[in-house]
């Protein structure tokens, strides 16, 4: 090999090195929690759909989720109408997807149900709250109060509480999921 192709050769592995260490490998409790604080700072969404951007979320539909819901929300700090319609786009298609991945994740239908909820009505993207919320109190009913994820679920159903516009019957069953998850 002469010394260019060596020199060239070398150069190409140190780049591929430096961009696997600049790749931020975030886990399912660290999106989580992003995605609780997105209304904290104007660009809390579009922090956590940069640190999914570019993730193989193939096989992870939650994860995929998560970026989804990211991607939807961080069109609310995106420049111009265009881009902010990309942003929403993006977001939505990966949700939807997600959600047909693994369509009894009560998890996955929470972030798509509080994408739709918060979503202006001229988008139209609403067509699935009701299932969705439906789903929800459906699953975290058989979930056990000592279940690991009991504080994520006290967060879904403290945010359905004020932002889902629960009827009376949602309202009753969600306050009791509360309570029960909040007796771990």
């Amino acid at each position: 090999m002469s010394r260019i192709g060596y020199s060239l050769l070398i150069f190409l592995i140190l780049v591929a090195g430096i961009q696997k260490l600049n790749a931020q490998k975030v886990t399912l409790e660290e999106a989580r929690e992003l995605f609780f604080t997105i209304d904290k700072s104007d660009d809390g969404a579009l922090k956590l759909y940069k640190t999914l951007e570019n993730a193989d979320l193939s096989k992870n539909p939650l994860m995929l989720a998560y970026r989804g819901a990211a991607s939807a929300a961080a069109a609310g700090s995106a420049n111009g109408v265009r881009e902010k319609l990309d942003f929403f786009k993006r977001g939505k298609g990966e949700l939807d997807k997600a959600a047909g991945l693994k369509p009894l994740d009560a998890e996955i239908r929470f972030l798509r149900l509080a994408t739709q909820v918060n979503a202006p009505a001229f988008l139209r993207y609403s067509s699935d709250i009701n299932s969705d919320k439906s789903m929800i109190i459906k699953t975290l009913t058989n979930v056990p109060a000592n279940h690991a994820n009991a504080y994520l679920y006290q967060r879904i159903c403290s945010f359905m509480l004020t932002h889902a516009n629960l009827e009376s019957s949602e309202k009753t069953a969600v306050n009791q999921l509360l309570v029960k998850f909040k007796s771990k």
